[in-house]
Formats: structure tokens, sequence, C-alpha cells
């Protein structure tokens, strides 16, 4: 009995990992997609994949009829992901901003500039 406790207790610890590791990659991959449109260097992006998703985190990208687009991935921490091959995957895609322009403030918002 307490082995199959002690097995249930892993698995569903590996899953609140995995959870938690998810919602990384999607944040990273979110924030890497914006840095990119914006005509950020692929370093610097994947430095952002890294901060925020870990070490272990990849990042592909690439840009097509005026949109860009990452995934993110990374093994599953702990004994689950590197023996299963357990790897999550993120993906974002966002229209890459033109070259030249800067954003937008909405009404109200602060420009930077001391009154």
């Amino acid at each position: 009995m307490l082995p199959a406790l002690v097995a249930l207790l892993g698995l569903l610890l590996a899953g609140a990992t995995a959870g938690v590791l998810q919602l990384q990659l999607e944040k990273a991959a979110q924030a890497a997609v914006r840095q990119l449109a914006r005509g950020e260097a692929e370093g610097r992006a994947a430095a952002t994949v890294t901060r925020i998703a870990g070490d272990a985190a990849g990042l592909s990208a690439g840009a097509a009829e005026g949109w860009v687009s990452v995934q993110v991935t990374a093994p599953v921490p702990g004994p689950w992901g590197p023996a299963g091959g357990w790897t999550l995957t993120a993906e974002a895609e966002i229209p890459a901003e033109p070259a030249g322009t800067d954003p937008v403030l909405p009404a109200g918002a602060a420009s930077g500039h001391a009154g």
C-alpha cells in the first residue's frame, strides 16, 4: 500500500511541476514574440526566455508574411522529464511591427518626459 501511495504522490507532484512549467513557457513565449515583433535581436529574446522559463528552455523563432512566431520548449524537471522524454511546448504569434514606428501610448499615459 505504501509504495502505491508514494508513486501516486510522485505523479501528483510531477503533474503540478509540469503545470507550473507550462505557465512559465507560455509567459516566456509571449514576452519573446513581443520582443521579436519590435525588431529586437533573437539573442535578447532567448535571454528573456531563459530568465522566465529557466536554463533548460529553448527558443525557436520565425517570421513569415508579416507575422512573427515563436516556440518555447523545455523538459519537465525531475525524473519524469529526462527519463520519459516529457517535454512541454508553448507557442505564440503576433504581427510584426513596421520598422521605424513608435508604440502608440493610450490617452493620459505618461510619455517618460518630466513635466
